[in-house]
C-alpha cells in the first residue's frame, strides 16, 4: 500500500500506524497490567496493619512495560535482579541434624554477639524449591531485610548452598524436623529478640505447614509469618504446571530438570538407600509430578505423588494457622492460578490469613520499572522491606491475634512429635 504514496504520505502513514500501535498498547496496559492489589482478609487487626504500615498497597503495582506477562516475570525476575557472582558478605554456620545431617545457615546484619543486650528482629528466610542464599532473588530480599534493619538467617535446604549431603535424605513441604532444628538454634543465638519468618515458592509451603502441625511452637517463637508465591494446593499447582504448551514443556521442565540436577549432584550418597529409587526412573521423568513420585515421595514414606500432594495441601487447613499469616501472590502465577487461591478462607471469620494479591507479578517475579535490568529491588523487595519494618517497630499491633480457637494436635518443642520419615 505504501509503495503507491509519495515518501511524504509514506513517513506521514508510518508515523501514524507507529502512534495508534503505542496507543493502543499503552491502553491495555493502563486498563488491563496496571492495578492496585487486592487485600482479602476478616481480621480487622490485619487488615488495619496492612494499611498502617504499607503505603505501596494503597498504591497502583507497574509491572515492567516489556515482562508484564507471568512467565515471562517468572524466568526474568530469576536473572535480571542481582548476578549471580555477586556474592553477599554472609557468615555462614553448618548445623549438624539429629539425624547425622547437614545443612548450612548463612547470616546477614548483626551477629549475635552484637545484639547480646539488644533485642533485635531476626528473619528466617526460606528460599524456594532448588533455590539457595546464592540465587538471586534471595539475595535481593536478603539485602532488603538488611536495609530494614533487621537480621536475616537463610536456611539452605540439605544438599543446596554448596554444602555436602552426608544422607541419603533431602528436603519436602511436609517434613519439618530441619525447619525446627534450625528455629532451635536461632532462638539459642538471639535468645532476645523477636522473629519473623518469610518463605518463598516451596519455602513458604514449608513454612505454611509448620504453622499447621506446630501452632503451639509458632505461636511462641514468630510474630507472624510471610509467604510469597506459593502454591496453597500443589494438586491444583501440579495441574496448572502440566498444562501445555509454555507450562509443561518450558516452565514444568526447568523446574524438574533443576530436580535432576539436585539428585546426580549427590547421588553417590542417595544410592546407599537404593531400595528407595529407581534412578534410572528418576532421571528420564519429564514433569515435577514424576520427579516426585518417584524420589521425594518414597524417602519421606508417601506410596505416590498422590499421597504427597495431598499431605502437602495448605488451603484445607488454613483455619489452622496459630499466627497472622500474610499472603502474596499475582493471579498469573503459572505455579498457583489466580481462580483458586485461598480468598474464601482468608476472609472467613476467625481466619489468620491476610493474602495479598496482584493482577502481574508472575513466579516470584514482580518486576518493575522500565529498564528493570540488574535492578536489585522491585515491587516484591518493596514490599518486604516495607513488611519487616513494620514488624520490627509495631509488632504488638498483632499480638493479640496470636490466638486461634480450637487449635488441635498443639506441640512444642519440648514435647517432640514423632514424624514418619524415611520410609520406603
Amino acid at each position: 500500500m505504501t509503495q503507491d504514496l509519495p515518501d511524504d504520505e509514506t513517513n506521514l502513514y508510518r508515523a501514524i500506524t507507529a502512534v495508534s500501535s503505542i496507543a493502543v498498547l499503552a491502553t491495555y496496559y493502563v486498563f488491563n497490567v496496571a492495578h492496585k492489589p487486592k487485600i482479602y482478609a476478616n481480621n480487622g487487626t490485619l487488615q488495619n496493619f496492612l494499611s498502617k504500615n504499607m503505603p505501596s498497597l494503597k498504591d497502583t503495582y507497574w509491572p515492567s512495560w516489556f515482562s508484564w506477562e507471568g512467565r515471562l516475570q517468572s524466568a526474568l525476575g530469576l536473572n535480571l535482579r542481582i548476578a549471580r557472582t555477586e556474592k553477599l558478605p554472609y557468615r555462614r554456620q553448618i548445623l549438624q541434624l539429629q539425624d547425622g545431617g547437614q545443612l548450612a545457615v548463612d547470616f546477614l546484619g548483626e551477629s549475635s554477639d552484637d545484639v547480646a543486650n539488644e533485642p533485635k528482629l531476626v528473619v528466617l528466610l526460606l528460599p524456594g524449591l532448588t533455590s539457595s542464599s546464592n540465587t538471586s532473588y534471595v539475595k535481593t530480599l536478603a539485602m532488603t531485610i538488611v536495609k530494614s534493619n533487621a537480621i536475616v538467617a537463610v536456611l539452605n535446604n540439605r544438599g543446596l548452598g554448596g554444602v555436602p549431603l552426608k544422607t541419603p535424605r533431602t528436603y519436602c513441604c511436609t517434613n519439618n524436623e530441619d525447619i525446627r532444628e534450625v528455629i532451635a538454634h536461632l532462638k539459642s543465638q538471639y535468645p532476645k529478640s523477636k522473629f519473623l519468618a518469610i518463605g518463598t515458592s516451596l519455602g513458604g509451603m514449608m513454612l505454611s505447614r509448620y504453622v499447621i502441625s506446630w501452632p503451639d511452637e509458632a505461636r511462641s517463637t514468630f510474630v507472624a509469618a510471610l509467604v510469597i508465591s506459593i502454591c496453597w494446593d500443589a494438586m491444583i499447582g501440579n495441574a496448572s504446571l502440566e498444562k501445555p504448551f509454555l507450562n509443561k514443556y518450558i516452565v514444568n521442565y526447568t523446574l524438574t530438570s533443576n530436580l535432576q540436577n539436585l539428585a546426580k549432584r549427590h547421588r553417590t550418597v542417595l544410592e546407599s538407600r537404593r531400595d528407595c529409587w529407581d534412578f534410572d526412573k528418576v532421571f528420564s521423568v519429564k514433569t515435577i509430578r514424576e520427579f516426585d513420585h518417584h524420589f521425594t515421595a518414597p524417602q519421606f514414606g508417601f506410596s505416590s505423588w498422590e499421597e504427597y500432594y495431598t499431605a502437602a495441601q495448605i488451603t484445607p487447613e488454613i483455619h489452622k494457622f496459630s499466627i497472622p499469616v500474610f499472603g502474596l501472590n499475582a493471579i498469573d502465577d503459572p505455579m498457583q492460578p489466580g481462580e483458586d487461591l485461598p480468598i474464601k478462607q482468608a476472609i472467613q471469620k476467625g481466619s489468620n490469613l491476610a493474602l495479598i494479591v496482584t493482577e502481574r507479578g508472575g513466579h516470584l517475579g514482580f518486576l518493575e520499572g522500565i529498564f528493570p535490568f540488574r535492578k536489585p529491588f522491585h515491587y516484591m523487595e518493596r514490599l518486604v522491606g516495607e513488611f519487616v519494618n513494620a514488624i520490627r517497630l509495631h509488632a504488638e499491633e498483632l499480638l493479640e491475634e496470636k490466638t486461634v480457637d480450637n487449635l488441635e494436635g498443639s506441640t512444642t518443642l519440648n514435647e517432640p512429635q514423632v514424624e514418619i520419615a524415611g520410609v520406603c
